[in-house]
Order: C-alpha cells, then structure tokens, then sequence
C-alpha cells in the first residue's frame, strides 16, 4: 500500500496493494481540505472490479492494471452547496472522473456519494463528469442540483 496521511490501507480492503498511488494521493490530499472522513462506499463494486480487458471503466483492474476508480461519502455532505463545494475542489485537484449520485444510502440514511478517479483518456481540469438520480443517470449539474439547500 502506497503512503497515505489520512487513509489506512485497510480502508481499501481488498484493493489495498492494487489501489492506483496517484488516485491515493489525490483522494488524501481531499481528505485534508475538506478536513474530514472520506469513508469508502461498503459496495462490493466501489473500488477494483474483474471487468475483462474491453470494460473501460475506471474500476476495471484488467484493463488499467491499477484501480483507478473509487466510489465514497462523506458523511457530513448533504446539501447542494456542501456537494459543490466538493466537487470543486475534486476538479482543482486533478479528478479526471468526477460523479456524483443523489439516490444513495449510507448507514440507513440518503446520502450522496461520490465517484472520482484519474482516468487517463481524460485531462485534469476537463474531467468526464455525470451524475445519477432515482436510478437514471443525468448530468453532473442535474444532480447537484436534485440537492435541497
């Protein structure tokens, strides 16, 4: 496992040793300026996947050899603005992957997630974003703004 200040291998559980160093990285330095928890989504599927070498999902380990991919909350963020604010600093950071889904639970309560990753057919500062809501997924903007205030 790479080198983390706000992160502990275990919390990448099983992905620990394949867990991309840059992604790693970018998610600690999150970690810092929002200046609490990112807890990894419990979903079987929020870190690496089995995809097979044409999946081109970030999760995919076949294909990247690293997982590039992470899907998390954090617990305090429930509010547009909170969410905005967010997903600003995942792009001033480099995300080349920004999601965002509005129709999620963590710990019997709605709560957003979030998706980032450092995909590299994307450029930091333009990342391929979107969102989802009630199952459809939309636009990254649409979802945000499903968010009360």
């Amino acid at each position: 496992m790479i080198y983390a200040q706000h992160f502990e291998a275990e919390e990448f559980r099983d992905w620990s040793d394949d867990m991309s160093t840059r992604l790693v990285t970018m998610m600690d330095v999150l970690r810092f300026q929002v200046g609490s928890p990112i807890v990894i989504s419990p979903h079987p599927d929020s870190l690496g996947r089995e995809l097979g070498p044409n999946d081109q999902s970030a999760h995919n380990i076949d294909l990247w050899g690293e997982v590039l991919a992470s899907d998390w909350f954090v617990p305090h963020v429930t509010t547009r603005a909170a969410v905005e604010d967010i997903v600003d600093r995942m792009r001033k950071i480099g995300f080349t992957g920004i999601g965002v889904y509005t129709d999620t639970v963590y710990l019997g309560e709605q709560l957003p997630m979030f998706h980032s990753d450092v995909r590299p057919t994307e450029d930091m500062g333009d990342p391929a974003t979107w969102g989802r809501v009630d199952g459809k997924y939309t636009s990254l903007m649409a979802a945000i703004q499903s968010l009360k205030n």
